[in-house]
């Protein structure tokens, strides 16, 4: 009798550290999600505030002097790049954006001057505030695709994109057609 009551004592032990260890487990799942959870919501509001800055220039100076000679629309650039690399941070720490795709974007983002800009601007600080390994290596893909990316000429017009033409001709050719079947309407009726 005592052995079987041994075995009970040690299959409920084991069953007993089993569930201890998944309480254990989902706890720290918990606490991670909880944690990615406070971050989000900590980067919508300042995403908030900074929309509100980009359309007040008064609240634009509460976050800092604004130069003099600040161009208010490459301002408002800078500060709608730094939301959308926030944005991307915090989806790549997620695992939610795989590195191939953030290469990218971030080539193609770096490729134009208003990317550049920010990233001469913000690289210091972005990767010297790091804060997780994960942190780090996003940006330092970043800083990576910065080097990759050509750099656009100065002066540079933006080139011409056929669709808009030919969006822009189809209206006009639709447009002139109602007027077309209007004023044959017109002649047809008796008047």
């Amino acid at each position: 009798m005592s052995f079987i009551g041994q075995t009970y004592g040690a299959a409920s032990a084991l069953l007993a550290a089993l569930a201890l260890i998944g309480i254990a487990a989902t706890l720290i799942f918990q606490a991670h999600d909880t944690k990615i959870a406070r971050e989000e919501a900590r980067r919508i509001a300042i995403a908030e505030l900074l929309k509100m800055a980009m359309d007040d220039p008064a609240l634009d100076e509460a976050w800092g002097p604004v130069p003099a000679d600040a161009d208010p629309k490459a301002r408002r650039q800078l500060m709608y790049i730094n939301m959308i690399i926030s944005e991307w941070q915090m989806s790549f720490e997620t695992k939610a954006l795989p590195e191939k795709r953030l290469r990218a974007i971030s080539r193609e983002m770096f490729s134009g001057r208003p990317g550049r800009a920010f990233w001469e601007e913000a690289r210091q600080v972005r990767m010297g505030t790091t804060g997780s390994k994960r942190a780090r290596r996003f940006h330092e893909i970043l800083d990576e695709e910065y080097h990759l990316a050509p750099v656009p000429s100065p002066g540079r017009p933006r080139p011409r994109r056929p669709w808009m033409l030919i969006t822009g001709s189809a209206v006009g050719v639709l447009a002139a057609g109602g007027v077309v079947r209007r004023a044959i309407a017109r002649r047809r009726s008796p008047g």
